[in-house]
């Protein structure tokens, strides 16, 4: 080995930072340390050519195959190999169907999805035992709903049972399960309907008729303030007392 060129390694060995800028031999360009990517070792070596000389090259002269991964060993699949000698189709197939060669599952349209995906035999909602079993949704969800690509699963049970949602009307799961299907569990209802029978903050605020003191939410006593949240006026009345006491004593 040359002692320039060992020179050259050994520097770049013992450098602990990168150089500000770099001379690129393909377009004859000095351009700043970051129009380059970094190697080993340690990465404080800039490779030869610059990104965009580097692209270029690539695009020009792309990398053959090595010729080492072997085939897929399904009979007509030239795919290569990726994981227990199959390709990444078949190897998929043969994980979700048990068999590499099954077909994939297809549905005419949506409602033959929803008819495959949907348990019949689901549980009997325990504050509304009169709606029968739910039907559960085994499909893929969004955490809280049924999903069939971007369509709702229970909207789509609706619109199939009962026709078309009327326009500004969401679907309310009347056995508050959120993954049924059921068209007997599910009812056209506004937003604010929804919201006021759901179990959230909002609906058990809005079901309160008292305030923790026990005075009514209502009447005269009732205050609502400019962002719509309610608020009792004589508890209202005596914070501003105590609150004036307060000052009074501190003078």
């Amino acid at each position: 080995m040359p002692a320039e060129q060992r020179e050259k390694i050994s520097a770049s060995l013992t450098r602990t930072a990168l150089p500000q800028a770099k001379r690129c031999p393909r377009c004859q360009e000095t351009k700043p340390a970051s129009s380059f990517r970094t190697r080993k070792p340690g990465g404080l070596v800039l490779t030869a050519y610059c990104r965009a000389c580097e692209s270029e090259k690539l695009r020009k002269n792309p990398p053959k195959p090595s010729g080492r991964t072997k085939p897929c060993q399904v009979d007509g699949c030239n795919k290569p190999a990726q994981a227990k000698r199959l390709c990444w189709t078949h190897y998929n197939r043969l994980r979700t169907y048990g068999d590499p060669l099954a077909p994939p599952a297809l549905y005419r349209n949506p409602a033959d999805a929803l008819a495959a995906r949907t348990n019949r035999n689901g549980p009997i909602p325990e504050d509304r035992p009169s709606l029968g079993q739910c039907w559960i949704w085994t499909g893929c969800t969004n955490g809280r709903y049924g999903k069939i690509g971007t369509r709702y699963a229970h909207r789509l049970a609706y619109e199939t049972a009962k026709g078309a949602i009327p326009e500004g009307l969401q679907i309310d799961h009347l056995c508050r399960n959120t993954l049924c299907v059921n068209p007997e569990h599910l009812e056209a209802v506004t937003g604010r309907i929804n919201l006021l029978r759901s179990r959230g903050f909002a609906a058990r605020q809005a079901a309160q008729t008292d305030c923790i003191h026990g005075h009514p939410l209502s009447g005269p006593n009732l205050y609502v303030d400019n962002r719509g949240r309610r608020h009792c006026r004589e508890c209202r009345r005596r914070r501003g007392k105590e609150a004036a006491a307060r000052r009074r004593a501190a003078q």
